[in-house]
């Protein structure tokens, strides 16, 4: 049996602190055999964690967290990025059309761009939809209090189950996981269409030290453009500054150049 997490953010979204590096090595640090890079509504993250990925002994799928008008998606295995802004149905049809699959992240909640259960079941109703979205985080340990709902209700939908870590933190990744039978992306993917995943919730609360340092990082990547790097992948907690050259690299990937 394999171990996938597929809702890991990057540096290329704006609320995480972590280097696509720092990622890789982090997932192979905790065992992971699949990941999936799914910064908000940026590719380049994804791309660059599959460039770099043979070096490092795992795969990684390449993936989005795309911002629908119904809330969060995660697209997965797809080769363009999808719009932001569209309807969940239109944006589901745009993943299919591309081979693509999808994940409704931290479902049926009160939280801000999750996916009612309204807008999931639309979507099963519709035929070519349907055909896209193939699973639901029943566990995401980034709100991990408000999942009950889609746990109980999950038994009644024909999804996959994941667990997931919605890491915006290195350390955070793999905190939730999913295991699958086999070991390589094409097996986890056939799990999803098969309904044959396990999820593996975080098993602690998600505490007041996480997210002290969380905010210590987020607020040091936008005053100076502190990230962690892989260095400092295996000691949590414990920020390390970039070069200069670094920062500047960066900066321009992310405002396109």
């Amino acid at each position: 049996m394999g171990t996938a997490d597929l809702h890991i953010h990057s540096i290329y979204s704006y609320d995480a602190t972590t280097t696509v590096r720092a990622i890789l090595k982090q997932s192979v640090d905790v065992g992971l055999n699949v990941i999936a890079i799914t910064d908000h509504d940026e590719v380049r993250g994804s791309l660059e964690a599959q460039e770099l990925a043979p070096k490092y002994g795992i795969e990684v799928i390449p993936g989005a967290e795309i911002s629908t008008k119904d809330g969060h998606l995660v697209a997965l295995f797809i080769k363009t990025l999808p719009p932001a802004g569209m309807s969940l149905i239109d944006t589901l049809l745009y993943i299919g059309k591309q081979g693509g699959i999808a994940i409704a992240p931290h479902p049926f909640n009160h939280l801000p761009h999750s996916l009612s259960m309204e807008a999931v079941l639309g979507a099963l109703n519709n035929p070519r939809a349907k055909g896209a979205l193939k699973g639901i985080e029943t566990h995401n340990m980034s709100t991990q209090n408000f999942d009950k709902i889609a746990q109980k209700l999950s038994i009644y939908l024909p999804l996959a189950k994941i667990a997931s870590s919605d890491a915006h933190i290195y350390w955070a990744v793999g905190a939730g996981r999913t295991k699958f039978p086999g070991e390589t992306a094409l097996d986890l993917r056939i799990a999803l269409e098969n309904n044959t995943t396990v999820p593996i919730p975080y098993e602690e609360e998600f505490s007041a030290k996480a997210v002290i340092s969380w905010v210590r990082r987020i607020t040091m990547r936008r005053l100076g453009g502190y990230a962690s790097d892989a260095r400092s992948a295996s000691t949590p907690i414990n920020t390390q500054p970039m070069s200069s050259s670094m920062i500047q690299r960066i900066k321009k990937k992310r405002d396109g150049g």
